[in-house]
């Protein structure tokens, strides 16, 4: 996709109000894809408290798209597995290695690192956080919305917008002045946390729930790799008011720890906090020309490490949207999938988060007994060691019910793979549409580098034609001209031939074909002759089928991209067809 600027309005396209994580996400997503934008922040600069620490594999794609994920990766600390222990026995174990993903691990990096990184890549993008700058009032507009805005002790004035982001945390003053409810309530526990050093047995890069005699849980996940931890720590009760609460100190935290099957030893105690937490949600993430994101838009148990990373999902899924709509490739209407992809995940993750807390928090004997001695043995299966990881890492979240996607393959069509007349095993499931694409490290020649599927469709569709023909098959340019057709028909899409062939052959200096000589891409993707595939920019499937006048029905409709050019690209695909 063409990354030069859109002619500038004398109003940005997009405010967004809030410059934490999901705030910065947002900007440099639609900063790289040339969209108007101004970012404002009430506080004087970034955040130095921890916060958040955990940064899943998922959300490392997303880094990836923002241009920080190696340099993440380079000042984090991988954590390999997390486990919930009772009595010295595992119950359930999370191997991250096991994760399909190009970052096979739970990534510690605390939020103002991450934020520092945003915040560098952001500039270097030529935006700057306009710090110190107040909301104080919104309304909606028939064309956008207008926000009043006031910078220190300056005068107030009204700034217009296409679009206005609400990443203005949990209390939002964007959700506050447009009235919204925000229901939930407070849970029945209050949360302890601290960062401490540790001795233990426990390996350095393993994170884990421990459970025990002990009333409440602590889990503890490693910092850096060198014996520095965060703990955390539920206890049963709610939060008692001042003057009985326990003191944050070495001996309370140690205490706290003692009785869980595992001897340790804390040392070096700091950033200790103790806090009632909430869950609670709005009913609407789009209000007009008005988006909600990230805690402005939901709060919950901090167990699992969800929120900041379902924050920052929002903005990836809102960003190219936004940008598409903007620079004209597709109708304003597809700003309502938005609401309708991203509202159930969201629920998702708050069931979620009550279901761990109840399996880890039960005090019923038989219960107790049932977690301890039955779920080792489920969760040990070699099946469910394979899917436990994704639980955690935000890859299993899905949108396979949204009318925003469709599959028009049946389910004899979708698990069938056919090579030669011979019938091999299938690796894994079948991917389904509104699922993430499989992200395959495609085949390369000897002394060449390998690439992964997913730099094919960064900031754009891709459309893989599975063509099951080695790659000089007349089928094969039958294919090609559909690819070519879809191309020259709309804008910010690519199409490419799957085919067994041992190089890519190029029109107007781009690759036509996919090389697939040891059919891995087409066993992935349980993939046989004239499967279509069309992938979203933000790596989810949008279509899987076999018919071009439904990919190109569903292009104009479901997807709601704009043609570039009066000819028809439904005209263009029966021409190739006959």
């Amino acid at each position: 996709m063409e990354k030069q600027p859109l002619p500038h309005a004398e109003h940005p396209q997009v405010l967004i109000v809030g410059a934490g994580p999901v705030g910065l996400t947002l900007a440099i997503l639609l900063q790289q894809y040339g969209v108007p934008l101004r970012i404002i922040e009430k506080n004087a600069g970034p955040s130095t408290s921890t916060k958040a620490m955990a940064i899943h594999s998922r959300t490392l794609e997303v880094f990836r798209e923002l241009g920080i994920a190696d340099r993440a990766v380079a000042q984090g600390f991988a954590i390999k597995a997390f486990s919930i222990q009772a009595n010295q026995r595992r119950i359930i174990n999370y191997n991250f290695s096991l994760l399909e993903a190009a970052w096979p691990m739970l990534l510690s990096l605390p939020q103002p690192d991450a934020e520092k990184l945003m915040l560098q890549r952001l500039e270097a993008l030529g935006v700057n956080v306009e710090w110190n700058t107040t909301l104080n009032d919104i309304r909606q507009e028939a064309d956008g919305a207008s926000a009043l805005l006031q910078q220190g002790d300056g005068e107030e004035q009204w700034v217009s917008c296409r679009w206005l982001c609400a990443c203005d945390g949990a209390r939002s003053t964007v959700r506050k002045k447009l009235n919204l409810s925000f229901d939930g309530s407070a849970y029945d526990s209050y949360f302890m946390l601290a960062d401490a050093d540790i001795e233990w047995d426990q390996r350095r890069d393993e994170g884990a729930f421990f459970l025990g005699a002990a009333e409440g849980y602590v889990a503890i996940a490693p910092i850096d790799g060198k014996g520095r931890y965060r703990l955390f720590f539920e206890m049963p009760h709610a939060l008692p008011p001042e003057g009985e609460r326990p003191q944050l100190d070495l001996a309370t935290f140690q205490s706290l720890c003692d009785g869980r099957g595992q001897q340790m030893t804390l040392s070096n105690l700091s950033s200790t906090t103790l806090a009632a937490f909430q869950h609670r949600q709005v009913t609407q993430l789009r209000h007009g020309a008005i988006f909600l994101l990230g805690d402005a838009a939901h709060i919950g148990s901090p167990i699992g490490g969800q929120w900041m990373n379902l924050g920052l999902s929002e903005a990836y899924n809102l960003g190219w949207k936004l940008a598409w709509v903007a620079r004209g490739y597709a109708g304003p209407q597809l700003l309502d999938s938005y609401h309708e992809e991203r509202y159930p995940v969201a629920q998702e993750a708050e069931k979620t988060a009550h279901r761990l807390t109840k399996l880890i928090t039960t005090r019923k004997r038989p219960l107790v007994w049932l977690r301890n001695n039955l779920l080792p043995l489920i969760s040990g299966r070699s099946k469910v060691q394979r899917k436990l990881p994704s639980l955690i890492s935000g890859h299993h979240y899905h949108y396979c019910g949204s009318r925003w996607v469709l599959n028009e393959l049946k389910k004899g069509e979708r698990n069938s793979w056919r090579k030669k007349a011979a019938q091999r095993a299938l690796p894994v499931a079948a991917p389904r549409a509104g699922q993430l694409a499989p992200d395959v490290m495609l085949w390369a020649a000897p002394g060449t580098q390998a690439q992964p599927l997913s730099e094919l469709f960064r900031q754009r569709y891709l459309l893989l034609i599975f063509t099951a023909a080695e790659g000089d098959s007349a089928l094969v340019a039958g294919w090609q001209a559909m690819a070519q057709a879809l191309v020259a028909g709309y804008q910010g899409i690519a199409a490419r031939c799957v085919a067994d062939a041992l190089s890519a052959d190029a029109h107007d200096g781009e690759p036509r074909l996919i090389a697939d000589p040891d059919w891995r891409l087409h066993r992935r993707y349980h993939a046989d002759a004239g499967c279509l595939v069309l992938i979203r920019p933000d790596g989810y499937i949008a279509f899987l089928g076999k018919d071009a006048d439904a990919l190109s029905d569903f292009l104009q409709t479901t997807a709601a991209l704009r043609q570039q050019h009066d000819a028809a690209v439904t005209d263009l695909l029966d021409d190739v067809a006959a």
